[in-house]
């Protein structure tokens, strides 16, 4: 019982996150820096492959650092039996202190 009271409770607790990381070179300095910016979106993929690759992309067009994969679905539209995925992601920045020196 105890540990069932403990996964509910830890659902509304700030946990911490471990953005992925798309920007290569990055000193522990600046990844310890990172700093959750921006939310984007991507619907109608088909395969978490195209989820991730659609995110990398939307990232390092925003400029992002990282980014981590929040509230996916999966959705079976109208009569085709191909279920496509929705998903938000939480972009992450480098701190400009960190980057700047």
């Amino acid at each position: 019982m105890k540990d069932l009271v403990n996964d509910v409770l830890s659902i509304f607790s700030p946990q911490s996150v471990k953005p992925v990381l798309i920007r290569a070179g990055l000193t522990h300095r600046e990844i310890a820096s990172m700093h959750p910016v921006g939310v984007t979106q991507v619907s109608w993929v088909t395969s978490m492959e195209e989820l991730n690759d659609a995110f990398v992309k939307k990232a390092m067009e925003a400029g992002a650092a990282g980014y981590h994969i929040t509230d996916v679905e999966s959705h079976k539209p109208g009569n085709d039996d191909q279920h496509v995925l929705a998903a938000k992601a939480t972009l992450y920045y480098v701190a400009e202190k960190a980057a700047n020196g």
